[in-house]
């Protein structure tokens, strides 16, 4: 599962961030939610490290869940968690039917270079 990045005049569009383990995609997903939260999360900073950015260039956040009521609140614990303080990205947190690969959880994030 690759999370393409694109790069245009200081934005970046970074879709399809799953719990994956880049360097070894066939290691399998942990099976938590708030585990597979924690991961697309560290997957994200792996690509804002990269430019020499961190979270708080995140200006937006798309969130893909399945079983919404189910998953939601424990995936929510982590994501605010990470992203605590006084500016938080906008969001959303869309509920589907499936995921790659068995996934829970996956995300899309709009980062702005100069934040």
């Amino acid at each position: 599962m690759s999370s393409p990045d694109v790069w245009v005049d200081g934005w970046g569009f970074i879709s399809g961030v799953g719990p994956v383990e880049p360097e070894n995609p066939a290691v399998a997903l942990p099976e938590a939610v708030e585990d597979q939260t924690r991961k697309i999360l560290a997957n994200l900073e792996k690509i804002l490290q990269k430019r020499g950015l961190s979270r708080r260039h995140v200006v937006s956040v798309r969130i893909h869940l399945i079983e919404f009521k189910r998953f939601y609140e424990r995936m929510n614990r982590v994501y605010a968690a990470f992203f605590e303080g006084d500016r938080t990205p906008a969001r959303s947190c869309v509920g589907v039917a499936a995921l790659t690969r068995g996934a829970l959880v996956e995300m899309d994030f709009i980062v702005k270079e100069s934040s």
